[in-house]
Parts: structure tokens; C-alpha cells; sequence
């Protein structure tokens, strides 16, 4: 799975794709949803972007979700 150019359009597209709300998604993936609002944030000095297990995990969640 190749990282698209920003986290957030990648969690947005990812959350559309699978029909969820942010609350449904944070709890598909494992995380607080605080964590997901904060990865959906624009990019600053202070945004928190996602390891790189989270890009993998979740590009794995679409792949199969696409078969």
C-alpha cells in the first residue's frame, strides 16, 4: 500500500469507503476517536501524524474490504 499524499484525505477516503462515522472508524481501528479528530487535523507544527503501522493497518482494512 503506497501512502497517499496527506493523512487526512486518506482517512477520509478510507472512512467513506467503508460507510463509517468517525466514531465507528476510531473503534474499526483501535483508537480514541480524540486520536482520529486529531489525525484529521490540517498539517502544522503541532499535528500528530500517523506511525507508520496505522497507514498499513487500515490500507490492509480497505484491501479486504474491497474483495
Amino acid at each position: 500500500m503506497t501512502k497517499k499524499s496527506n493523512q487526512q484525505d486518506f482517512l477520509r477516503d478510507a472512512m467513506q469507503r467503508m460507510g463509517m462515522t468517525r466514531d465507528e472508524f476510531a473503534a474499526r481501528i483501535a483508537v480514541p476517536r480524540k486520536t482520529l479528530d486529531n489525525w484529521l487535523l490540517p498539517p502544522s507544527d503541532s499535528s500528530r501524524g500517523m506511525s507508520d503501522m496505522a497507514w498499513k493497518f487500515i490500507g490492509e482494512i480497505l484491501e479486504r474490504e474491497a474483495k
